[in-house]
């Protein structure tokens, strides 16, 4: 037992002290490496380099400590990041994505550059290179790597690429470049240039000596290399030659090469050279052609037409062939020895000699001029002669070029006699001479057209007949075939319009080809008004000035033709006094006379342009009234003039009550022809007459309904303004594509009955019946209203527009004040509202209307002429007036896109405008090409239902409201 316990603690005893010295051991170990550790920390702070490490995920988990980690990095956090996730680090993208894919391989990297701009701006820039770390097992733990500051090294490097950029861009700026030769290596260096000059990219590093020498030409190759062989014996100081080396094309292009040794051993013998290579091709080639110049000018001269000398100190030295033929010598030898002054006619002497002092003072040139010159038989012979002085052998000599023109001056003045006879016989006529281009834009012009247009002529060079045109003016035919007395109108300086009967013939050149017209104008509006007064005369009425059976007949035949074209009505009234024979029975017939003077002046200011008013004889009066829409309109226009003739005449300070009948008939109801028309009228109005007189009668007895439905559509409409059936609704002003800027205020009305009615259904019955100014006022006052409300609510979002009436407008100062007082209600701007006016509104009291529109136009109102194109065709009142836009009526834009004629006119329409700085607009845009076209036309601003049909006020809101927001645009409006 004893044995046992012995054993036991013999084997403790051993057991403690192997693990004592184990514990000692590994004591001292961990003691030594502690101390390593230190020690490697110590050197890494120490170390310009920086070491890392990452874990699998490729994050930070060690750096060491040291100066360029910390300049580096700075404050930034970077443990738990990858390197290029640290703050402020950028790396290259696709060194990047290359990186990425070896840490996908577990692959070592090497060198990555990692950059990183401070707080101050400076750009530090390391690299980095690492090794993937592993357990024995294989287990991938991350890498480890060693990262290195070499901010220092590229700012070095760069500052060397910028230094070596330098010299090549001096080289290059002097058309030079830079070479080497290592004589002890034999090795060749030339920089890039020189390889520039033969179409190469870039020149090899290093090459054999004996390169160079071999690229040259035959010729050049041995005289290059004894150069060279003596400059490195130094028995020249410099090595200079010119040679040919071939290009990448295979040509031999001109080089010049200057060296000098700049490197001697303790021997003296040649170590290095250096030098510069020169392109001197271009002038090498310079020098070659100005040889051959040289020689083809002396060939030249020999064969040239025109006669050349040269004259030193007053005495000719050289003659070419020409020259000798010219002055009748026998050869140009005779001529050598001369002195010029011999050869000049006396009268040319005191002139030439002055203009040789001025050659002989100093190198110069003198024009071609005239002179006279005597040959050697004594004839005498016009010449124009030119001459230049210049340097040889150290004096002036003067070299004179001279041509015979004695036949050509003979030409040329019998031509001007000739021209000037002609200039006289014109002149005397009236007529001007006028010259174009086959554009027809003006080449020449006479005097006399100043007198005609009353412009310079200079102000119609370069521009076209067409261009001083009215409007609608045929252009002249583009033909290669003569034209006699065109007739055309043309507007001159002062505005005025003038008739020109214009004749011209067709300029070709030897092709054939037309380049251009000439030919004579006159005026002839003296001639024109005197055919247009017997016109008058032949086709007037004597006693009225209206229209007589003639002229009556010749236009509703043309009237009818129209009709059938367009499938449209027109309408025949004759109107008679009921009383005129009474008139004449007591008050005789100078007061009957009178009378019927009144009566064709009172029906004439009722009706429109486009209407005829005939007088056939006594007082029977024939109305042919165009644009029917349909029979009722005519029992209207009837009831119309029952009512202007109602009214009293004061006849020779009587006051005289007579009425009239009227009967009517109506194409193509009512008869084919005038003749048939006007038969079945006077029966209608033979029915009026037989029913009593004072009324009217449609030839067809079914038409009075319609007529008696019109008149009750009068009462209604009378009653609509006071039952507050009116409404507005309000049309989008679009300009560009989608940009909403203003609206036009139309007026609707509600009918009891027959619901939602338009303006053409109802305006003109209005204008018939005296209603349109209540109407039109009730449309302002409504619209400013509504505006003003607008304008509270969205501030300087849109303009609003509305249309005037002739009966508005004739009101003058009291619808000024109308506005006015409008606007100041609803604390409105007058910049805010747009008066819209037609043509032929305007025109009706044209003086008084630009006065009333000025007076508005005080107020901040802009005014703008809608339907423009439909009315007028003088548009000289436009110059009157203080216009701000144009509306182009929408009949021209139904076929913009497909026809030619309407595109010309918007055209011509838009330009005119910009000329005048008036903006233009369209109505009726209904698809994207019209769209399209308008806007490259210059069109600024358009209506249509491409964008939004009229809206009522809640609508149009709404569509304010969305445009503001971006989300309306053209087309999106269009179902309103």
């Amino acid at each position: 037992m004893l044995d046992l316990l012995l054993v036991a603690a013999l084997s403790g005893a051993v057991v403690y002290l192997l693990m004592h010295r184990a514990l000692r051991r590994t004591s001292r170990q961990l003691i030594e490496l502690t101390a390593s550790e230190a020690r490697f920390r110590d050197l890494t702070e120490l170390s310009a380099d920086w070491f890392w490490e990452t874990d699998a995920q490729h994050r930070i988990t060690w750096i060491s400590a040291g100066g360029s980690v910390a300049t580096f990095f700075g404050s930034m956090p970077t443990f738990g990041k990858r390197l290029w996730e640290v703050p402020r680090v950028e790396v290259e993208p696709r060194a990047l994505e290359a990186h990425l894919q070896r840490l996908r391989e577990q692959l070592p990297f090497f060198d990555l550059e990692i950059q990183r701009t401070d707080e101050r701006g400076a750009r530090l820039i390391h690299i980095i290179s690492g090794q993937s770390r592993v357990t024995p097992h294989g287990q991938f733990l991350g890498y480890r790597g060693v990262g290195r500051d070499v901010t220092e090294q590229r700012r070095a490097e760069r500052a060397v690429f910028e230094a070596k950029e330098r010299v090549e861009l001096a080289l290059d700026g002097g058309n030079l470049a830079e070479w080497h030769f290592d004589v002890q290596r034999d090795e060749f260096y030339a920089g890039d240039g020189w390889v520039r000059f033969l179409g190469h990219g870039r020149s090899p590093a290093v090459g054999k000596g004996a390169m160079l020498f071999d690229m040259m030409h035959p010729e050049d190759r041995e005289r290059s290399r004894s150069i060279m062989v003596r400059a490195l014996k130094g028995e020249l100081q410099e090595y200079v030659d010119e040679f040919r080396v071939p290009t990448r094309t295979g040509e031999w292009k001109w080089l010049q090469a200057r060296g000098r040794v700049v490197e001697r051993d303790a021997e003296g013998r040649a170590l290095r050279v250096s030098g510069t290579i020169a392109d001197i091709d271009s002038r090498r080639r310079a020098e070659t052609a100005l040889q051959e110049a040289e020689q083809r000018y002396r060939s030249l001269v020999d064969l040239a037409p025109n006669g050349v000398m040269v004259h030193s100190g007053g005495v000719i030295a050289y003659a070419n062939p020409a020259a000798a033929r010219l002055l009748k010598a026998d050869s140009p030898a005779q001529l050598v020895g001369l002195k010029i002054d011999a050869l000049f006619h006396p009268s040319d002497l005191p002139r030439v000699r002055e203009r040789l002092r001025g050659l002989l003072a100093a190198p110069s040139a003198i024009g071609f001029e005239e002179r006279h010159l005597r040959c050697l038989d004594g004839s005498e012979i016009i010449v124009e002669a030119a001459a230049v002085s210049f340097l040889e052998r150290d004096h002036l000599a003067v070299q004179a070029v001279f041509r015979d023109v004695t036949e050509e001056r003979r030409a040329r003045q019998a031509l001007a006699e000739r021209e000037q006879r002609f200039r006289d016989v014109v002149h005397a006529s009236g007529e001007y001479v006028w010259e174009t281009d086959a554009q027809w834009r003006y080449t020449y012009l006479s005097e006399r057209v100043e007198a005609v247009l009353g412009y310079a002529r200079n102000d119609l060079l370069g521009r076209t007949p067409h261009e001083f045109m009215p409007l609608g003016e045929a252009h002249f035919p583009d033909t290669k075939t003569p034209f006699r007395e065109v007739v055309r109108r043309s507007i001159t300086k002062s505005g005025g319009v003038i008739w020109q009967s214009v004749s011209g013939v067709p300029r070709l050149d030897a092709a054939g080809a037309l380049i251009g017209y000439r030919g004579t104008a006159a005026d002839v509006t003296a001639r024109k008004q005197a055919e247009a007064r017997i016109e008058y005369l032949a086709t007037r009425d004597a006693l009225t000035g209206l229209p007589n059976r003639a002229l009556l007949t010749d236009r509703a035949g043309q009237a009818i033709l129209t009709a059938a074209r367009s499938r449209t009505q027109l309408a025949v009234l004759c109107v008679d006094l009921d009383r005129f024979k009474l008139v004449n029975d007591s008050l005789g017939h100078q007061a009957g006379d009178a009378l019927l003077r009144a009566v064709a002046d009172r029906l004439q200011n009722a009706l429109g342009r486009e209407d005829t008013l005939a007088r056939l004889g006594g007082d029977e009066f024939v109305l042919l009234w165009n644009g029917l829409k349909s029979a009722e309109d005519a029992a209207v226009l009837a009831q119309r003039v029952l009512s202007i003739l109602a009214r009293p005449f004061t006849v020779e300070g009587n006051t005289l009550n007579v009425g009239a009948s009227i009967g009517i008939s109506v194409y193509p109801n009512d008869g084919r022809d005038f003749a048939e028309l006007l038969k079945n009228a006077d029966a209608a109005l033979y029915d009026a007459k037989e029913n009593g007189g004072g009324t009217w009668r449609l030839f067809a007895p079914a038409l009075n309904v319609r007529a008696v439905e019109r008149l009750r559509m009068e009462n209604e409409l009378r009653g609509a303004l006071a039952r507050s059936e009116l409404v507005l609704h309000w049309h989008p002003v679009v300009r560009g594509r989608g940009q909403v800027v203003g609206a036009e205020a139309l007026v609707r009305w509600n009918h009891s009955s027959r619901g939602l009615l338009l303006p053409e259904d109802f305006v003109p019955l209005a204008e018939e019946c005296g209603l349109i100014r209540a109407v039109g006022e009730w449309t302002l006052e409504r619209a400013l209203s509504q505006a003003g409300a607008w304008h509270r609510k969205m501030p300087g979002r849109a303009w609003f527009a509305v249309n005037v009436s002739a009966p508005e407008l004739a009101q003058g100062d009291a619808y000024v004040e109308k506005i006015e007082a409008c606007l100041r209600a609803n604390s409105l701007e007058g910049s805010c509202l747009e008066i819209e006016v037609t043509e032929r509104v305007l025109m009706s009291s044209l003086a008084e209307n630009v006065e009333t529109l000025r007076r508005i136009g005080a107020l901040g109102v802009r005014f703008a002429i809608d339907d423009f194109g439909t009315g007028y065709s003088s548009l000289a009142y436009l110059r009157r007036l203080p216009i701000h836009k144009l509306k182009i009526d929408r009949s021209f834009l139904r076929a913009i896109d497909s026809h030619a004629a309407d595109e010309a006119i918007v055209r011509a329409i838009a330009a005119m405008a910009g000329t005048l700085g008036i903006a233009v607009a369209a109505e009726g845009v209904e698809s994207e090409a019209q769209l399209k076209r308008l806007l490259a036309l210059g069109c600024e601003e358009w209506q249509g239902h491409y964008f939004s049909a009229p809206l009522d006020a809640a609508a149009f809101e709404t569509l304010l409201l969305n445009v503001s927001t971006g989300s309306a645009s053209a087309g999106a409006g269009s179902a309103g």
